[in-house]
């Protein structure tokens, strides 16, 4: 089973499952990994699906792929409510501090308005020149 950025999955970490959201992809020796963003807040990269990469630790994540499936379903049937989770150009975010009918925009969307979203929201900035301590 195949993911794509912002698809929403169920994956488990230290012995308890969770909601994320796909945020970025990626291949390595032939498989596939993907990095996500919990509902928690927590993020984690290279997590597999359904086989763990340590199956002494339980710390490491594992995205259930049959779980998901099951938890889409009753999404799509109105029996559990959806999560706030989206992403967008590997960023992943909650709409939790949010009501539901609020739009959200990244910078420069909608009219090229300053947005929910920063470009740079992790507060990493590049450097702008010479430093010296």
């Amino acid at each position: 089973m195949g993911y794509q950025i912002n698809d929403k999955v169920v994956f488990q970490t230290e012995g308890k499952n969770q909601v994320g959201v796909i945020t970025n992809k990626r291949v390595s020796d032939g498989k596939t990994y993907y990095d996500l963003r919990s509902e928690a807040g927590s993020g984690f990269i290279l997590v597999p699906v359904d086989k763990a990469k340590n199956k002494y630790s339980k710390s490491y994540a594992m995205i259930d792929s049959k779980l998901t499936e099951s938890w889409l379903g009753a999404v799509d049937a109105g029996e559990c409510e959806p999560t706030n989770l989206f992403a967008k150009e590997g960023f992943g975010h909650t709409r939790g501090n949010y009501t539901k009918g609020t739009p959200l925009y990244f910078d420069g969307e909608h009219n090229g308005a300053m947005g929910q979203m920063e470009k740079k929201n992790d507060f990493i900035f590049p450097t702008q020149g010479p430093r010296s301590f």
